[in-house]
């Protein structure tokens, strides 16, 4: 079997799985207003019901639930995939989206927790979305195209997906994975901390010689800007205020 046949039938297999669990039960009484994110409330709902459907699968075994409470988690579920007597821990992040929002990039985690799963000795992060709408009470689970659910690894992430300043992975909950070899997203990964740090270099630039040009806040277009000669001037009207007392 090629790696990517076999990253296919891990795939089907939690498409399968979470698609069992979804139209069993299409609505959930999760309050939820229009446009809102409920992703926390969805996602302990799916990943109890992924490890009570798995206690008895051919190939999931082994499966767990993030701890309840703990949000700093490598994983929503954590499960061993095994086929012909290979074993693959695999870590799934689950994320929920809201179909009346045009444009949703919820945090997919830091991309570091990939490496530490490689250190382990496997590789494969999955994410899985699912689709719903609020309704006048709870949620629905819709489709987004002819699917409840849609699952890739990390590796096959969308190439818009950026990292943030503070080293977490965004992409659009609508956009479409591509596929890459492990390799090449090991290269992809790279690629995307070196722009990341860029624009992070790019800024500090900026604001370093914002500060040393006296300019301490950036204003908005056609705002004055916030210098510390008008600070010092504001500071001396207000002592003189104080001082008429």
């Amino acid at each position: 079997m090629d790696i990517q046949e076999y990253e296919t039938l891990i795939s089907n297999s939690l498409d399968d799985v979470l698609g069992g669990i979804i139209t069993a039960n299409l609505k959930l009484s999760i309050a939820v207003k229009k446009g809102e994110r409920v992703g926390d409330g969805i996602s302990k709902y799916l990943e109890n019901k992924f490890v009570g459907a798995t206690q008895h699968h051919p190939h999931f075994k082994e499966s767990l639930a993030s701890p309840s409470g703990k949000t700093k988690n490598p994983f929503d579920i954590q499960t061993v995939f095994e086929y012909n007597g290979h074993r693959e821990l695999i870590w799934i992040d689950l994320k929920a989206v809201n179909v009346d929002n045009d444009d949703t990039n919820p945090d997919s985690g830091t991309p570091d927790k990939v490496i530490t799963l490689m250190q382990s000795g496997f590789f494969y992060l999955a994410y899985v979305i699912v689709y719903y709408k609020g309704l006048d009470e709870g949620l629905e689970f819709v489709k987004h195209g002819d699917k409840f659910v849609k699952s890739y690894f990390l590796k096959n992430v969308s190439r818009t997906m950026r990292i943030t300043p503070a080293n977490q992975m965004q992409v659009n909950g609508f956009a479409e994975p591509e596929y890459r070899t492990r390799e090449q997203f090991l290269e992809f990964l790279l690629q995307k901390k070196i722009e990341s740090n860029e624009r992070k270099l790019k800024k500090a630039t900026q604001e370093l010689e914002n500060f040393k040009n006296g300019i301490l806040k950036k204003q908005k277009k056609n705002q004055e800007e916030i210098t510390l000669d008008k600070l010092k001037q504001l500071n001396k009207e207000q002592e003189e205020k104080i001082n008429k007392l």
